[in-house]
């Protein structure tokens, strides 16, 4: 159990330490609205891709508890078993369970979905950052350019 509690502690000082990296290598928007430059949803084989426009860099998360950040102004849960990995319109869509096993479902990059080696059934700590990418409402329409700044997930690692 001490070795579990140690591992824990160990993956949420990491995305601490790698949130904290990244705001010292970037310079968050000081009050800006938010106001989404482009849409960062991938070509649809056969289509042409929107035109790459510069985003402000994301603020980075923010340790609130063990096992809790918060992104943006979510609290967001950190660590998991992941029961699902499903490719969507706008995402990877990862299903997990805490400890005390209530399901919860986070979105995020497409790459996470076809991660190597397969993250089902594995204990995760998951990293996030602030992201635009394609509005739900445009129900994976290419030609849609509406887009949401949402908590996205932008890393999995396996801790157990």
């Amino acid at each position: 159990m001490k070795i579990r509690s140690l591992l824990f502690t160990s993956a949420v000082l990491t995305i601490a330490a790698a949130n904290q990296a990244l705001a010292q290598t970037s310079t968050p928007p000081a009050a800006a609205p938010a106001t989404p430059a482009a849409s960062a949803v991938p070509a649809t084989p056969g289509t042409a891709a929107p035109p790459a426009v510069a985003a402000p860099p994301a603020a980075p998360a923010v340790v609130y508890k063990e096992g809790v950040i918060r992104v943006g102004t979510e609290m967001k849960q950190t660590l998991g078993t992941m029961t699902d990995v499903d490719k969507g319109d706008n995402g990877c869509y990862l299903t997990l369970k805490d400890e005390k096993g209530a399901e919860f479902i986070e979105i995020g990059k497409f790459e996470i979905c076809t991660q190597k080696p397969p993250l089902k059934g594995k204990r995760v700590a998951l990293a996030y950052s602030l992201e635009t990418i394609q509005a739900t409402t445009c129900y994976g329409d290419p030609k849609c350019k509406k887009t949401e700044t949402v908590p996205l997930v932008v890393g999995v690692k396996i801790v157990e």
